[in-house]
């Protein structure tokens, strides 16, 4: 016990020894030492897919419209209700989507669906800024976007970067206009301005939430004059003639708009010996693309595999998040395909089978504000993928993460654990899933500077995480 004792001290004395030392079965080491150079190519070459579909999925509406397009080069095919039974052999491999905000890739197993599957769960929002439905303002000279919030952000860090928008419009006519600008190294970008130090010292009292209220993250749209153009009474009213020339999207079409406003940042290497990526949307479309490229990778699982990827965790789920009935509807057709009949007891005996990997970013140690976070407890970048652990009521069974950890630890991925002390931490939707009956863990990887335009992560932790994604598909009961 006196060595324990001194070992304690000498740990806390000099860092995160203690993960090292027999006293904790996890090894806390990164895993950049446990590869060798052949992977450390596979792992720059993940990361650099990783980017370019990052770079165009910059919202739940276009991770869906990239996702299918890498499904379909997969060999996915679009489920219907009237798919053949025929077809749904072992092996076969399918993709539904719901009001193109949420995608789930699936390949049947050999095993009925009655007898369990296997899911990975992803949300595909991030923070954001949307427009409000009566949107454009004529501030002094200007036309600004009057904005919402959607998800948890910084105000500040807003100000100053180039943004662009993404989204659709759709019109009483039934059709739907899409829209995207500011992508484009050609396209116009817009601007949230701010102060200069000469003229702000009324406003050097505000706390660091209130730098910028959320009520003026108004966005520059347009400021050309209007003098020599009567009939533009208004500097938006040269806009809303711009936007019906180019897009054809007149002022009443903005009422029925889902219109984001994004940062136009391209995703970049940080760092010289370029371990790290900056990019937007990482929480959490790093890990739905891990998820995409991990299923696809499959052959013909035991259990069918589900890659399913959700919107509106940032805020409240609606008919395309976790809560909505749609999944439930999509593996009862499955069931129904599968083996010419269903019912509910017949569901509700599959969930009670299944096991599901929901996976998100999480909080990684910031290394140069440490300090907030349990660093004995924190997640770290490199340190390999991340199991999650909420507290009581809010994390997985005993029992089920031990069958994780044999699942994780037979294919060789590295892994780490992170928790928050008290009053720290985010949510998670896996309340869904084990509300189901289903076993679930969180999982996922540490980013620094969540919630950001700019998030940062590890390329070895997706690279992991893509490793513990596959294992978790291949493993039989």
């Amino acid at each position: 016990m006196k060595k324990v004792r001194q070992l304690l001290i000498i740990s806390i004395l000099t860092g995160f020894a203690i993960f090292a030392s027999p006293l904790f079965a996890q090894n806390f080491s990164s895993a950049w030492l446990e590869i060798d150079q052949q992977e450390q190519t596979q792992v720059m070459a993940f990361a650099e897919d990783f980017k370019s579909f990052i770079a165009r999925a910059r919202s739940e509406l276009w991770f869906v419209r990239e996702g299918v397009a890498f499904a379909e080069a997969e060999g996915f095919q679009l489920w219907t209700p009237a798919v053949d039974a025929a077809a749904m052999t072992p092996g076969s491999r399918w993709y539904a989507v719901n009001r193109d905000r949420t995608v789930v890739l699936f390949i049947i197993g050999n095993e009925a669906i009655s007898e369990g599957i296997r899911i990975v769960n992803t949300h595909i929002d991030s923070p954001r800024i949307e427009f409000k439905t009566i949107s454009l303002r004529d501030r002094n000279g200007a036309v600004t976007i009057d904005t919402q919030v959607h998800g948890g952000i910084k105000n500040y860090q807003w100000v100053n970067i180039p943004l662009g928008i993404i989204g659709r419009v759709d019109k009483t006519d039934g059709s739907t206009i899409w829209v995207e600008i500011g992508l484009d190294e050609n396209d116009p970008v817009l601007l949230i301005t701010d102060l200069a130090p000469h003229v702000d010292a009324d406003y050097r009292d505000r706390s660091q939430r209130d730098v910028i209220r959320t009520e003026e993250l108004e966005p520059i749209i347009a400021s050309l004059p209007v003098d020599n153009e009567p009939q533009f009474a208004m500097p938006s009213d040269r806009l809303l003639a711009i936007l019906d020339d180019q897009y054809g999207i007149e002022a009443d079409d903005l009422l029925s708009a889902d219109l984001q406003i994004i940062p136009v940042t391209r995703p970049r290497d940080v760092g010289l010996d370029r371990a790290l990526v900056a990019a937007y949307g990482q929480d959490d479309r790093a890990t739905a693309y891990v998820s995409l490229r991990a299923i696809a990778d499959v052959g013909v699982p035991e259990q069918s595999v589900f890659a399913y990827a959700v919107n509106n965790e940032e805020t409240s789920s609606w008919n395309t998040g976790v809560n909505s009935e749609w999944f439930n509807s999509l593996i009862a057709e499955l069931i129904a395909a599968t083996s010419g009949s269903f019912n509910d007891l017949a569901l509700r005996r599959s969930y009670a089978q299944s096991k599901v990997l929901v996976s998100d970013t999480t909080t990684a140690l910031n290394p140069i504000f440490p300090s907030p976070q349990n660093q004995m407890l924190t997640s770290r970048l490199g340190y390999g993928l991340v199991v999650k652990e909420y507290g009581a009521g809010r994390e997985a069974n005993s029992e089920f993460f031990a069958h994780i950890r044999g699942v994780f630890d037979d294919a060789g991925v590295k892994w780490q654990t992170h928790s928050y002390d008290a009053g720290y931490g985010g949510g998670t939707i896996a309340a869904w899933f084990a509300g189901q009956n289903m076993d679930v863990i969180d999982v996922g990887i540490g980013i620094v500077s969540m919630h950001s335009p700019y998030e940062l992560s590890s390329k070895i932790d997706l690279w992991e995480l893509y490793g513990g994604f596959k294992a978790f598909y291949e493993a039989g009961e």
